[in-house]
């Protein structure tokens, strides 16, 4: 078994726990990710695992990502929804098609995602807290294998994803991944 899924087990584990340290009155914070708050990180979180689970899963998905908001209970819609992604890539592996929405991709592309969409977002909320990232050298480096591997320059100056940060040779793992997403590790709310 590739032991991807077992990153992204102890990532989601982690990052619900972040999830479940957000005050409500840090909602309104600025984050390292673009134009987002903390409120509307929290949501974007909260409605594309569910996206990625009905991918991982092959089943419908209920609602529109682009209009469906989440306003309360992140941690437990991601804890439950991240646990049936786990499960269901156990179970079924990814070297198949996942439907994302109405496209089919490789399930290594959406294994990809999964792993840079959750360290990096985990990571925004942690800096817009003041939370240490509870995120390992062994995942900050799997992340930042998944975003060079998929993240294309066409991507790039979107407001999620920005041209890369440079940083030293020698920088931790986390700084490194982050910066390639084109935010500043050193970034502080």
């Amino acid at each position: 078994m590739d032991n991807r899924i077992d990153i992204l087990d102890s990532m989601f584990t982690k990052t619900t726990e972040v999830l479940r340290s957000v005050a409500s009155n840090q909602h309104g914070r600025t984050t390292p990710c673009g134009d987002f708050d903390v409120a509307a990180v929290l949501n974007h979180i909260a409605v594309w695992v569910q996206v990625f689970e009905s991918s991982v899963n092959d089943t419908p998905l209920l609602f529109d990502p682009v209009t469906h908001t989440v306003t309360t209970d992140w941690a437990d819609i991601f804890a439950a929804s991240s646990a049936r992604i786990t499960d269901g890539l156990r179970a079924n592996g990814f070297d198949r098609p996942m439907t994302m929405t109405s496209s089919p991709l490789p399930g290594e592309f959406v294994v990809n995602m999964l792993l840079m969409e959750y360290v990096g977002h985990g990571w925004d909320l942690c800096r817009a807290t003041g939370r240490e990232s509870p995120y390992s050298d062994h995942e900050a480096d799997a992340a930042l294998t998944a975003a060079q591997a998929i993240l294309q320059p066409q991507y790039r100056g979107t407001g999620m994803f920005e041209a890369e940060v440079n940083v030293a040779d020698d920088a931790a793992p986390m700084d490194r991944f982050v910066a390639f997403l084109g935010r500043d590790p050193r970034w502080t709310a």
